[in-house]
C-alpha cells in the first residue's frame, strides 16, 4: 500500500516537475512493444544505394530497447549479416538515440519517422527509419 502510493506521489511529481515538452513524449511516442521499423543509412550527401536494417522496438515511458537484424542486399553494412542485435536508447521530447553494437543513431522523432546521423567507420552517415515491414509497401527509407 505504501508503496504503491510512493509511486502515485513520485508520478505525480513528474509531471508537475518536468517541462511540458518533456511531458509531451508520452503523447508523442505512446509505450508499445514490438514496432516494426525499417531503417536505412548511407554516407552523408551520397546518393549510394542505403544500408538497410530491420528493428523491433519496445517504447517504454522515453526508453528504447529491442533487436535490429541486417536486411540489406549491399555488401560492406556494419552490421553484416546480424540478426537479432541488442538496441537501447530513449526519446526526449523529439530527440532520439538508438544504440546498436557500438554505434550511436541520433536524430528526431517526427510523428513515428525518425531521422539523423551516426558516425560509423569515423564517417558521417544519415538515417531514416520508418514504421512497418519490408515488402509491406508501407515503407520507404529515402
Amino acid at each position: 500500500m505504501l508503496r504503491s502510493l510512493l509511486g502515485t506521489v513520485f508520478a505525480l511529481s513528474l509531471v508537475v516537475a518536468l517541462p511540458s515538452s518533456a511531458r509531451a513524449v508520452t503523447a508523442h511516442v505512446p509505450n508499445a512493444r514490438n514496432v516494426a521499423y525499417v531503417i536505412g543509412f548511407h554516407p552523408l550527401h551520397s546518393s549510394t544505394q542505403p544500408y538497410l536494417g530491420q528493428l523491433h522496438l519496445n517504447f517504454a515511458n522515453g526508453i528504447i530497447s529491442g533487436t535490429y537484424t541486417d536486411i540489406s542486399v549491399k555488401p560492406g553494412s556494419p552490421f553484416a549479416n546480424a540478426h537479432n542485435l541488442s538496441v537501447s536508447g530513449g526519446v526526449t521530447s523529439d530527440h532520439v538515440t538508438l544504440i546498436i553494437k557500438n554505434v550511436t543513431f541520433k536524430g528526431t522523432m517526427t510523428g513515428q519517422k525518425m531521422s539523423g546521423s551516426a558516425t560509423i567507420r569515423g564517417r558521417l552517415y544519415q538515417f531514416e527509419a520508418h514504421p512497418g515491414s519490408p515488402g509491406s509497401g508501407k515503407v520507404n527509407p529515402f
